[in-house]
């Protein structure tokens, strides 16, 4: 067993360029599953699980609070498209810090690099109105994340590349 590392590839107060740039990365995977994606928002208040979970139907209501407390909450949403994921995001992006993951995917073999392909640790972020992969804190900001296997640290540079971007900040222990 083991975690991933997650490299920000941008970071942007424009949730529709962030998801451009993660549909450009899911085209240069050698494989995906559009289905083997989902979505997770945390809720501090009863408001924000009403609004939440009144915003799309089939959300998973987790209570995340102490001694059996129902606050604060972790809300999932599994979609089956991009076009879905873009829309849930841009829903719940406007009222809490929320992420998108597509795990079911195949990072490319990069043989000037020595890297295999890569489907155990390969996954894609969206983080909304955070800078982390576990949205802890509030940004004004959006932040795209490839998550890779540890050591393969030359991987999140040459995918950035191949989209036109680059790695914008330090590695973040993943999951």
């Amino acid at each position: 067993m083991g975690n991933t590392r997650a490299w920000p590839v941008l970071r942007t107060t424009d949730l529709a360029e962030a998801l451009s740039l993660a549909e450009k990365l899911l085209s240069v995977a050698s494989w995906h599953d559009p289905s083997g994606c989902s979505l997770d928002a945390w809720a501090h208040s009863d408001d924000d699980v009403r609004r939440l979970t009144e915003a799309l139907p089939g959300v998973r209501v987790e209570p995340f609070g102490r001694d059996g407390a129902a606050l604060p909450a972790n809300l999932i949403l599994e979609v089956t498209s991009f076009a879905q994921a873009r829309e849930a995001l841009g829903i719940w992006a406007g009222i809490s810090r929320c992420h998108v993951v597509w795990d079911d995917m195949k990072w490319p073999p990069v043989p000037e690099l020595g890297l295999g392909e890569e489907y155990r640790y390969a996954e894609l972020q969206v983080a909304c109105n955070s800078h982390t992969i576990h949205c802890e804190e509030w940004a004004a900001e959006h932040t795209v994340f490839v998550h890779t296997r540890a050591g393969d640290d030359e991987r999140p540079a040459w995918l950035a590349a191949q989209v036109g971007s680059r790695v914008v900040g330090p590695v973040e222990f993943g999951w």
